[in-house]
This record gives C-alpha cells, structure tokens and sequence, in this order.
C-alpha cells in the first residue's frame, strides 16, 4: 500500500535546516524549564492526598470534576477503580486528609442528590515517596535508553547507529517532555508511560529507515553516500507516513473521545508521533550522513599525512 508515489527529496542537502529547527525546539524546552523552576510534576511525584469514592449508581466522572472545580477544588486527578467508584489525587493542601474527604464529601453529597456518596479510604502520599518516584521514572527511561544503543548497536555492528538512533528518541522525548513544560501540563506516571510509548515507537521507525540504508549500501557501494540515504528515505516514505498516521490517528480519537484521564496521555503520544516521524527522517539518517562523512575525512587526511611523512 503507497500512500504517496515515488519521491525524489533531498532530505541530506537541507539537513542544517533541520538541524537549526532541532536546535530551537530544544533549547525552547529548556528556557521553560528554567523558567518554571523545572517540571509542573503532579501528585505521583510531589506528594498529596488520594481519596477512593463510591457510588450508590453510576455517575458521570465529568460531573464529579466540574462539581469538585465549581466549588473550588482545582487541579484533581481522577481514575476510574470500578463501574461506580473513582480515585482521587489532589496536590498538597493546608487541609489535612480527614477535612479535605469531608469537603470533597460534602460538595458531591449536596450535587449529587440521587446517589449515596461513600468515602472508601483517604491516604496522605508523602512527597519522600515522590522523589523515590521520580528517580524511578527517570532510571527506567535511562535504562531503557542504554538497552536500545546497545540493542541498535549490535544489529548494525556499529555504535553510530546505535547512538544516532537513540539520540533521535531522546530529542522526541525531551522535546514532548518541553511542550509540557511550555503548557505548564503536569509530569505524572501517566505521562512517564507515554514517555516510554513514544521511546518504543520512536526507535522502531529509525530502525525502519536505517535497515533501508543498510541495504542499499550493499547494493549500491559506490554511488554517492548521500545520495543512498536520500534514496532509502525516500523509499520508506510512504510505509513512514502510513504507520505515523495510523497511530495519530488513534492518538487523536483518544484525545477527544478518551475523556480527562486520557487527556494529557494521548496529547503527549500526539506530538510524541509527529516528532518521532520527523526524527527517523530529519534527524536520525543526516547524522549518520555527518558522521560518515567526518570519518571518511579524518581517514583520507590520515592517509595523506602519512604519504607525505615518507
């Protein structure tokens, strides 16, 4: 199946163009994580009080948070635990856990005239806890990001390729993790979980493009080197944008239809999407094109100098 024919693009020739936008999307992530002090990380890392609520009927999650909102209560996160319980977490309040169930009780009881409110358990979630979490969530990302070059590295025989490829789903991460910040959008485990999505996805579709330039190498050993990338891009383009749509598309139906919980989870698997497509193509194959190119350099003035030291 081809979504779009045959392409001649010059994606090498216009790599510093892609390169500078790399450049700028990064270091926006980074002025407003300096700016905001770091990330807006949520009760999971921070610390708060979780509540588990049931109810006498099934009742409309939307309604439980515009009511908790109306009354004041902001900054809520709720999960479904069954047909007619939830879980709430919020943020850190000068109440303690008994006077914040008692509130949040009060506010669902005098709406919800049709349901018998039950506050099931209430639990204060130390912020010692959080930053267990975040050095977690952030080893597992680290952890993950070894296996793959060493993965990558393997398969290809060379660690360039390992590193070109990781680096690419590092640059999709941080840069999702960056449009977060600018939104100022909390950083739960729910958003770690996407983190890793998009790391998954994001490498399996350089690895796409890069087993393409492999091959052509072979079959094509003395054509152009940058022509070759040019030319396996460009062949794998329709099967890129195919898979890159497909899972947007998911993506999307999720953001809209999935309700607040999957909300921010499948707004960062949308710009992890686009980004990732736009790394296995932009930013992945020109580095392996720079490197390649810098070491054939470094090897051809090696050789001239030692032909002169004769």
């Amino acid at each position: 199946m081809h979504l779009i024919g045959k392409t001649n693009i010059g994606f090498i020739a216009k790599r510093y163009i892609f390169f500078s936008f790399t450049i700028l999307l990064i270091l926006s992530g980074i002025v407003s994580l300096i700016l905001r002090g770091g990330p807006n990380y949520g009760i999971d890392f921070k610390g708060g009080i979780l509540m588990q609520i049931s109810f006498s009927k099934v009742v409309d999650f939307n309604l439980v948070r515009k009511t908790l909102e109306d009354s004041g209560i902001q900054g809520v996160d709720m999960q479904s635990s069954g047909i007619s319980s939830i879980i709430l977490r919020a943020k850190k309040t000068s109440q303690n856990p008994d006077e914040f169930a008692s509130k949040v009780k009060t506010i669902l009881t005098q709406k919800l005239t049709d349901t018998t409110i039950t506050v099931e358990r209430t639990e204060f979630v130390a912020a010692t806890v959080g930053k267990h979490l975040i050095k977690q969530a952030y080893l597992a990302i680290l952890l993950s990001f070894l296996g793959i070059v060493v993965y990558v590295a393997f398969r290809f025989s060379s660690g360039i390729w390992g590193t070109a490829g990781v680096f690419a789903l590092v640059h999709d991460v941080f840069i999702t993790y960056g449009i977060f910040s600018i939104l100022n959008k909390e950083i739960n485990l729910t958003i770690v979980a996407a983190l890793l999505t998009i790391a998954g996805y994001s490498i399996n579709d350089t690895i796409v493009v890069f087993d393409r330039i492999r091959e052509n190498l072979r079959l094509k050993p003395k054509d152009d080197l940058g022509a070759v990338i040019d030319l396996s891009i460009n062949q794998t383009l329709s099967r890129t944008i195919i898979t890159s749509l497909t899972v947007f598309l998911v993506a999307l139906v999720l953001f809209i239809y999935g309700g607040e919980v999957l909300h921010d989870f499948s707004f960062a698997l949308l710009i992890g999407v686009v980004i990732g497509t736009y790394s296995s193509i932009f930013v992945a194959s020109p580095m392996i094109y720079e490197w390649e190119v810098s070491k054939r350099k470094r090897a051809k003035a090696a050789l001239s100098y030692n032909k002169n030291k004769k």
